[in-house]
């Protein structure tokens, strides 16, 4: 008894596993439908720069799209599409090569789902795009817009003569997207009312605002500008609304003083050049004096007055090969005396007497004094320098 009532179960659980399994592929091989619709949003899709972002697109009734052909393209460029699957997979001409290795279908095309997938996304990503669906009776397509964040320039604030004893405080930003909210606050936090804002938009559809007040002007009541697009997404600068009067006046005042100072430093400075140079000039004659004591040389016809010639600082010896004929050198360098002619002297040495030192002067200034003394009498011949 217990046999057959398991027999049955199982009879009864194998009829179940059938008509299911049957069902399924009763469904799968049910054919698409002539005429579908696309549901798409009915407002933008927000996203962010250098994010990722799908664009939902999905067929009603859900079957199975693998058969059909799916075009995501913009809508002023149908031609070069963003996505193109055909032939069940995606083709890779004519698609515009700025969207090449950044789109993919990600839904699950097998339950009717075609949302196309955008990576990376640039400011140019922004705009409507078209889902379009088709198979060789009917089409559909629905549009999707996609918009974007973009946070602009921290603002620039700037002061301005204004009328009736008040500023004009400006305050300008750029790049934003979409359009934010300016707003402006003193110091306690209080937001003050101004309608003066105005949007410009450049070449790639970002906008530039700028706004200004009239106020008056303090040292410590400090004005807030704030640029936003929410409470996450916002950009702040201040500023002290002071009179430009008096930021010019301190500017010219600080600048006639540092003038003045230095010139001032430059006097004193010029005097204590002046001042080092004349002492290293007396210190060099004072040496110079000091070092050296010439016994005196006399040209000429006065060749009898030449007797000795010394005094020399140690540190300077004549050098006896260069001596004249009627001069002769003592050993040690330092003693010079006249003698006479030879009758054997060279003609070659007709020179006047002379005796050069061993050392020799390359620059700055030096000063010496030669004195001719003869048996009687010291005779004082002239300085050189």
């Amino acid at each position: 008894m217990e046999t057959n009532r398991r027999i049955t179960r199982s009879g009864v659980l194998l009829r179940v596993l059938i008509l299911a399994a049957f069902t399924v592929t009763i469904t799968a091989q049910k054919p698409a439908p002539e005429v579908f619709t696309l549901t798409v949003p009915n407002g933008p899709i927000l996203t962010r720069l250098n994010a990722s972002v799908t664009l939902p697109c999905e067929l009603s009734p859900i079957f199975n799209v693998e058969p059909l052909e799916v075009r995501w393209y913009r809508s002023e460029n149908s031609n070069r599409p963003a996505l193109l699957y055909k032939d069940h997979k995606i083709q890779e001409a004519p698609v515009d090569p700025r969207y090449r290795g950044r789109v993919s279908l990600t839904g699950g095309l097998e339950r009717g789902n075609v949302s196309l997938t955008l990576e990376r996304v640039t400011v140019e990503d922004r705009g409507e795009y078209v889902c379009h669906v088709s198979n060789e009776r009917w089409y559909e397509k629905a549009n999707v817009y996609l918009s974007m964040n973009v946070t602009g320039s921290a603002p620039v604030l700037s002061v301005a003569s204004g009328g009736g004893g008040q500023v004009n405080v400006t305050c300008s930003s750029e790049g934003w997207s979409p359009q934010p909210k300016l707003t402006w606050r003193n110091k306690e936090e209080t937001e003050i009312k101004n309608e003066q804002v105005l949007f410009t938009s450049d070449s790639q559809g970002l906008l530039s605002v700028s706004s200004w007040l009239l106020y008056p002007p303090s040292d410590s009541d400090w004005l807030s500008c704030t640029i936003s697009l929410s409470e996450e997404e916002k950009r702040e600068s201040r500023v002290l609304p002071h009179k430009p009067g008096a930021w010019k006046e301190a500017f010219i005042v600080t600048l006639v003083l540092s003038l003045l100072l230095l010139s001032a430093l430059s006097t004193v400075v010029c005097i204590l050049l002046k001042h080092r140079d004349q002492m290293k000039r007396e210190q060099s004659k004072s040496g110079t004096e000091n070092s050296l004591e010439k016994q005196p040389v006399k040209e000429g016809k006065n060749l009898q007055d030449w007797h000795q010639v010394k005094g020399f600082k140690e540190n300077i010896t004549m050098d006896e090969n260069t001596a004249h004929g009627t001069i002769r050198v003592t050993q040690d360098g330092k003693t010079a005396q006249y003698i006479k002619e030879k009758e054997t002297m060279k003609s070659s040495d007709q020179r006047h007497p002379h005796v050069l030192a061993n050392q020799s002067f390359r620059s700055e200034q030096h000063y010496w004094e030669v004195k001719v003394r003869d048996e009687t009498v010291d005779k004082a011949v002239g300085d050189c320098g």
